[in-house]
């Protein structure tokens, strides 16, 4: 590819020689254009030898490329030659926002622009006798604009299919469930995409539904693959299909759903939403070994709320639930088979060969299993003189996978206080796509081709909690954290208390409670004490629930911090009153009882009756709360009383929820953490 000089008169005479051959499909241009084109440095030739055998031509404005003309000699098409001239003007002016260019409809060059790289933004009658369609065509440079979705805060990126699509640009009577994945909560947590096999089924339509829909999808993220890998990831879940449904694809739709997939899987994204259930079925098992999940819209909108709520966390085998844990001991290396990450190269082998070179080094390999004895998780993590290193972290793609990622998560912080470390490193180069998502919301930062995250076990002032991540970022080559200052506001607290978990940032603005709770409700709602029975495995293993309180009395505000009081007796395995442990705050909500206990009822644990008795004026509250934290050492009552007196002059304990000070926050919280 080489930029025509003005002075280059025999290479601008050849590109208007092949122009004027290509004037059926080529808008009129005089010839003092090329020139002119030439002396800006705008007017691309594409050799083979000493022969053009195409040009591209097109004007810089207002950070964006209009191409005019690109045209390729009859003799030398399917051959990308457009492809690497594009390529070039794209690599050439990556500081624009992309390249655009207008078609009339009825050259049927769709299929081509597509295969550029380029999406339709929307279509304008022509200015001819005829009014001829003009489709706006745009390939996107992905510069960061206003409305661009921030990438440490998306939870989902997903592709969707026409079905969806429909639904949106239609609103059909049965449209609600795609349309909901418009909702104004879900901005900045789900980002769409428009692939390839997208924009291929919108340039088939015709007339007005072509333009809506292309409008329609103008918003969503458009993506580029690999035009090579795109075709061998459709041949491979072609075959892969065909053993499970013998002829497929029998029919055009088999074909489009096969070229979204594919599409979805080439270009990195973890899910691809549709209504259409055949396509789940037949699909749904291969698309997962590739790491994508096929879903239909209200299980994407319930799947990022599990994402944005599911903050709490027990270790599996102190949860109390019908899961198990336990180490994978030699020979039984191909139990983790399942868990291998195919759709990132890596062979079911290689798994088994880094786990049992782990065992050959020492370190553990841990397996989480199902009640009915499937492997569902397995990691690996030793401590080095500076950080806790993590070679193996897979979680399997099933509903429970972001679940499971974060428990993972969790319970890797709770081994950094173990280990007298601060910094963990995952080092796993074929991560699940579900960890690799669970350790971005946990504030981990890719660095070096490492994802490294903080776990700071300190409570104290602000000055204390920044030397001690000041430190630990020095110890593993990292940069240093912003200074923090006293008197932090709560929410900024809130989110470093989050990612920084354990630490605490007692000389903030985040306010603290100690909460009462019934023995009772406490084994179900926190799992202590355990009782005979195990808990329900979905509230047990989630990472956030739900208190629900009379409203009136202390006003709780969120964030906070809240310490667990159990008051004593209990109907199973009495045990005396103590503050025994500590959570996050994340949010406190008031509203009708019916209302919240169908919004809440898989986060608490009391039935519809109980929190109607609770209400008070038709209403009641449900404080959401993540991240507990069960105390090794529980806090006596006496103790409690003690402690009281010193630092809020006062011993009572509490009927209701008690705003505490800091410094009795922080007494109870170093006495019940001490083995």
């Amino acid at each position: 590819m080489t930029p025509v000089d003005v002075g280059d008169e025999a290479g601008i005479k050849a590109a208007i020689a092949l122009g004027n051959r290509s004037r059926a499909t080529l808008g009129p241009m005089p010839f003092a254009a090329y020139t002119d084109a030439a002396g800006k440095g705008t007017l691309l030739l594409a050799y083979t030898g000493d022969q053009v055998i195409g040009y591209a031509l097109y004007a810089l404005a207002r950070s964006r490329v209009r191409l005019a003309h690109l045209c390729v000699d009859q003799a030398f098409r399917n051959r990308r030659v457009a492809l690497r001239m594009v390529e070039f003007i794209s690599d050439r002016h990556a500081d624009h926002l992309g390249i655009a260019v207008r078609c009339r409809h009825n050259y049927n060059l769709g299929e081509m622009w597509i295969k550029l790289g380029f999406t339709q933004l929307g279509e304008r009658p022509g200015r001819g006798k005829d009014r001829q369609a003009l489709v706006d065509w745009w390939r996107d440079h992905h510069h960061g604009h206003l409305f661009t979705p921030d990438p440490e805060t998306v939870l989902v990126r997903a592709a969707v299919d026409m079905n969806v699509l429909r639904d949106m640009a239609e609103q059909r009577h049965d449209s609600e469930e795609s349309r909901s994945l418009l909702a104004d909560h879900l901005i900045g947590l789900l980002e769409l995409v428009r692939t390839a096999a997208l924009d291929a089924e919108i340039n088939a339509m015709s007339g007005d539904r072509r333009a809506k829909f292309a409008r329609q999808a103008q918003p969503f993220t458009a993506v580029r693959t690999d035009p090579d890998r795109q075709a061998q990831i459709a041949r491979e879940i072609q075959t892969e299909a065909q053993a499970s449904s013998p002829g497929y694809p029998r029919t055009d739709q088999d074909r489009r759903d096969l070229q979204h997939v594919a599409d979805a899987v080439a270009a990195n994204l973890n899910v691809f939403i549709t209504r259409d259930e055949n396509l789940g079925r037949t699909l749904g098992f291969v698309g997962g070994r590739y790491g994508l999940r096929i879903l239909r819209p209200v299980d994407v909108v319930v799947h990022i709320d599990e994402l944005v709520r599911a903050e709490s966390y027990r270790p599996v085998e102190l949860l109390s639930t019908e899961y198990s844990q336990q180490l994978i001991g030699s020979g039984h290396e191909d139990d983790a088979l399942p868990l291998a990450s195919t759709g990132s190269g890596e062979r079911p082998r290689d798994l088994v060969n880094l786990i049992r070179g782990l065992a050959l080094a020492g370190h553990d390999r841990v397996g989480i299993f199902t009640p009915a004895g499937d492997i569902t998780a397995v990691f690996s993590a030793h401590a080095t003189t500076r950080v806790l290193e993590v070679p193996l972290l897979r979680v399997a793609n099933d509903g429970l996978a972001d679940t499971f990622a974060r428990q993972l998560m969790f319970l890797l912080r709770e081994h950094v206080r173990t280990t007298g470390v601060d910094t963990i490193r995952i080092s796993d180069r074929h991560l699940s796509p579900a960890v690799r998502l669970a350790a971005y919301n946990e504030g981990f930062h890719f660095v070096d081709g490492h994802l490294y995250g903080y776990a700071l076990d300190v409570a104290g002032p602000a000055a204390v909690v920044e030397h001690r991540a000041v430190l630990a970022a020095r110890q593993v080559g990292l940069p240093e954290p912003p200074p923090l200052r006293s008197s932090m506001p709560a929410v900024a607290a809130a989110e470093l208390e989050r990612i920084w978990w354990p630490a605490k940032i007692t000389d903030s603005a985040l306010r603290s409670y100690l909460i009462p709770i019934q023995q009772a409700y406490s084994a179900d709602l926190l799992g202590i004490p355990s009782g005979l029975l195990p808990r329900n495995n979905a509230l047990g293993l989630t990472r956030e629930h739900v208190y629900y309180k009379r409203p009136g009395g202390i006003q709780v505000k969120a964030p906070a911090r809240l310490l667990w009081y159990m008051s004593g007796g209990g109907s199973t395995t009495p045990q005396p009153a103590a503050v025994i442990a500590c959570s996050q705050l994340d949010e406190v909500v008031v509203g009708a009882p019916d209302e919240l206990h169908d919004r809440f009822q898989h986060l608490g644990v009391w039935d519809r009756a109980t929190v109607g008795q609770a209400a008070r004026g038709g209403r009641v509250q449900a404080l959401r709360f993540t991240n507990t934290e069960i105390f090794p050492t529980p806090v006596p009552r006496a103790r409690l009383r003690e402690l009281s007196q010193r630092y809020a002059s006062h011993d009572q304990v509490p009927f209701g929820p008690l705003p505490i000070p800091a410094d009795l926050f922080t007494a109870l919280y170093e006495e019940g953490r001490t083995p």
